[in-house]
């Protein structure tokens, strides 16, 4: 069997899902997840279920009603894996490990993940599962509709904790992305989705393109956003590992995918048909 942590946000939790399922797969063997870090997390939320992944067994504490006592169920489920099972830890984020390849049955896999390079011959697999399990709402549906009968571009705007963090890309990135994306298409229509629409509006006010602000109302938004961004013909991404989703599972064989020059850029987060914009 194969564990594999998944922990942090939407996109963190694709990466690791998708590393555990391909280890599984080539190892023919079978599939946990391990959802606890999760239960104990009041910033985030386990939001796979959402999707139609297949894994055999899941490792949660749901069934504990107070904080203490899923910390303490979790460490000493742990305690025991650690007799069972090999605990393999990512050496460096971002870079790919090709002694991951070399790994045995019976392993803990305790880390992001975050490159192609760990799952992208499940390509297929991964394109029907990172899809929902349930019926989108008419709004989402709407959108979906929209961005597939255009030249359509998603441009993702990330604010929230980004902003503190003193790491939000400014509109100078994206008017080069723009520029970019205008050199191979003379008619494109750019659909902005943001967790601050309303900073995305005020970047944006004085510019003459043709733009659509995504909004609307549904209890799965930010999902449905995803959903509808990877609907889009091209993207304009953010320094956010939701819109590499949305753009890595972008079906359009003639896809541009345009990211921003930070450090990550050296390292193997981005694919290399992707195109880098300062």
């Amino acid at each position: 069997m194969i564990i594999t942590k998944i922990s942090d946000g939407f996109g963190n939790q694709m990466f690791m899902f998708a590393c555990g399922y391909a280890t599984a797969r080539r190892l023919g063997t079978r599939l946990m997840l391990d959802i606890s870090y999760l239960e104990t997390n009041s910033m985030r939320s386990y939001e796979l279920d959402k999707l139609n992944i297949y894994y055999d067994k899941i490792f949660t504490t749901k069934h504990l009603k107070f904080y203490i006592l899923k910390v303490l169920y979790r460490k000493v489920v742990h305690a025991l894996m650690h007799i069972f099972f090999r605990f393999y830890h990512e050496k460096r984020t971002y870079v790919y490990d090709e002694k991951l390849s070399n790994i045995k049955d019976n392993t803990y896999l305790f880390g992001y993940w975050q490159t192609e390079k760990y799952f992208r011959n499940y390509r297929t697999d991964l394109m029907r599962m990172f899809t929902p399990n349930y019926e989108p709402s008419n709004e989402c549906l709407n959108y979906i509709r929209l961005v597939q009968n255009c030249n359509s571009v998603a441009v993702h705007i990330r604010r929230g904790d980004y902003v503190n963090l003193g790491i939000c890309l400014d509109r100078s990135y994206y008017e080069n992305a723009f520029k970019k994306m205008e050199e191979q298409y003379n008619t494109v229509k750019y659909f902005i989705f943001s967790d601050d629409i309303d900073y995305a509006k005020q970047m944006f006010q004085k510019s003459n393109r043709n733009v659509v602000y995504v909004q609307y109302s549904s209890k799965n938004s930010t999902l449905e956003d995803f959903f509808i961004m990877k609907n889009c013909k091209h993207i304009i991404m953010a320094n956010s590992t939701f819109s590499w989703w949305a753009a890595w599972l972008n079906e359009n064989p003639d896809k541009i995918v345009i990211f921003p020059a930070t450090k990550l850029a050296a390292s193997d987060f981005y694919p290399s048909q992707w195109i880098m914009i300062n």
